[in-house]
């Protein structure tokens, strides 16, 4: 199937092909009976080589980067890119979110703000990836045990329930009223109703329920950059100065990793060489 098609949604046949790729990877990373939340820059990183940067409130919440072909002798990862100016929860569901393009469509893209807007019309490949990750995230079965747990009933669902099991699943807002939708948890009225509400508002009501807000990090980590520098010095293989300009591309300092500067190097004096040279 032509990957370049729009559509207004999956047909039967690709919801459940993509069901059942998310239970075979879920399988895979023995996840089934986990809320994954988190763990998914860590399963990520079993993938891709991953840089975690700050690209601004508006930029591309991911980036996919395949590289080169696969050989036998070498077997190159792609590289992942996650905006940390987002929310942790965005950053969670753009991490699934790439994940299918690096299991699946071996697709190079950058995903766009506006993911999860109703009224944009999205390539084929993203609402793939977008169905796979609520797939991956949000498992029917766990997300209908913790409803169970919280007496959440399906079809009568508050919009405070929505926004706990989006907190408890790390997921954005709307990505949770999709997939409530999607089990049949909530009917397709309620889904538009939920899906209409500022962002704003969210956050009112947030403060109002006190569920925690998935805040920004803008943290800067470039792959296995900082251990690797950390073990060349500890190696002697590179100087205290070429440790602080590796680190200082992740923002780090020596210091924020247990590492003091040596110190300075002082000659012997006059009387300690003739000393040495006695001996």
């Amino acid at each position: 199937m032509n990957n370049s098609r729009k559509s207004i949604g999956l047909t039967e046949a690709e919801v459940e092909e993509i069901k059942r790729q998310a239970r075979a990877k879920l399988g895979e990373c023995k996840k089934t009976q986990d809320i994954i939340g988190q763990q998914i820059f860590s399963i990520l990183s079993l993938y891709a080589r991953v840089f975690y940067y700050p690209l601004g409130a508006e930029g591309p919440w991911g980036i996919t980067y395949m590289v080169g072909t696969k050989t036998a002798e070498i077997d190159e990862k792609p590289f992942v890119a996650i905006n940390t100016s987002i929310p942790v929860d965005a950053q969670v569901f753009a991490a699934a979110h790439e994940l299918y393009h690096i299991w699946y469509d071996k697709k190079a893209e950058a995903l766009l703000p506006s993911i999860l807007d109703e009224h944009v019309d999205h390539d084929i490949s993203e609402l793939r990836a977008n169905r796979f990750a609520t797939e991956f995230l949000m498992e029917q079965d766990l997300l209908h045990s913790e409803m169970n747990l919280y007496s959440i009933i399906p079809g009568r669902i508050t919009i405070k329930e929505i926004l706990t099991l989006a907190s408890l699943f790390t997921v954005p807002y709307k990505a949770m009223v999709k997939r409530l939708h999607e089990v049949s948890a909530i009917v397709k009225e309620d889904r538009s109703n939920y899906l209409s509400k500022s962002d704003s508002t969210i956050e009112q009501l947030r403060k109002r329920f006190s569920i925690p807000k998935p805040e920004t990090d803008c943290r800067i980590a470039l792959d296995n950059l900082v251990d690797l520098a950390v073990s060349s010095y500890e190696n002697k293989l590179i100087s205290f100065e070429k440790l602080e300009y590796l680190l200082s591309m992740s923002n780090l300092e020596p210091a924020d990793i247990g590492i003091s500067k040596p110190d300075a190097y002082i000659p012997p004096s006059d009387d300690e060489l003739d000393e040495i040279m006695g001996e």
